[in-house]
């Protein structure tokens, strides 16, 4: 656990650790977003999307979960 020597640097980490995470969020929903329009334009064409559907969904997932600890604080 990360010890503070005042209140201002607890803030300031903080507040650093959160716009971090929501940077990596809004990455991981854009992956997600992405993911999902590539997956809809290869089934309405008939191709196979399961590594579209499988790959990009678990990054996107990672990321965003990964920016929730960094928003919490966990």
């Amino acid at each position: 656990m990360k010890t503070f020597n005042s209140a201002a640097e607890k803030e300031e980490y903080y507040a650093k650790r959160r716009k971090k995470g929501f940077v990596i969020g809004g990455v991981g929903a854009a992956i997600l977003g992405g993911g999902f329009i590539l997956q809809y334009i290869l089934y309405m064409t008939g191709h196979s999307f399961n590594g579209v559907m499988y790959s990009l969904t678990t990054i996107g997932i990672c990321l965003v979960m990964y920016a929730a600890v960094e928003i919490f604080g966990w």
